[in-house]
């Protein structure tokens, strides 16, 4: 019976060296580099996929913004040789007031642009503007808004067409 406790003992104590052998050695560089492929295998249709859905989504995105513009544009209607005749008559200045500083102007912005729109007719008014608006109908004047880079309004003024016969 010793023997075999013996024998057990030795085996055991022989198992145990090459578990700590085992713990101290590392895989190869090329058991290491044969594993990252595999992974990169695997991996590379999921990119692939990505790649696509974003290409997908750049496309629907592009067709969202180009195919309404260029609907518009074949609508617009085309100028008739009359018309043409009568704009050539008719000529049309634009008078404008000075800019008024909006809440934000005297916040710094290092870029902007301007800005065509329409506001209500009120507007003018609360800009203590009178007789400037040449059509009395009209519920909207048109302005030119200033706005910095980071998208806050800066100045506002505005814009009456004059009609100048020839």
């Amino acid at each position: 019976m010793n023997e075999q406790h013996e024998d057990e003992r030795l085996l055991s104590d022989a198992l145990r060296a090459v578990a700590e052998d085992d713990e101290l050695l590392g895989a190869s560089s090329q058991v290491r580099d044969r594993l990252l492929a595999e992974v990169h295998a695997i991996a590379r249709p999921r990119w692939n996929r990505m790649r696509m859905l974003q290409l997908a989504a750049a496309a629907i995105l592009f067709m969202a913004i180009a195919l309404p513009a260029w609907f518009s544009a074949r609508r617009a209607p085309t100028a008739t040789r009359e018309d043409a005749a009568s704009a050539a008559h008719t000529a049309v200045r634009e008078e404008t007031t000075d800019f008024f500083p909006l809440a934000y102007s005297n916040v710094p912005a290092p870029s902007g642009y301007v800005v065509r729109m329409q506001v209500p007719r009120a507007t003018l008014d609360s800009f203590g503007i009178t007789g400037f608006a040449t059509d009395d109908l009209a519920t909207t004047v048109a302005a030119d808004v200033v706005v910095g880079g980071d998208g806050l309004a800066r100045a506002v003024r505005f814009v009456r067409e004059v009609r100048v016969g020839n």
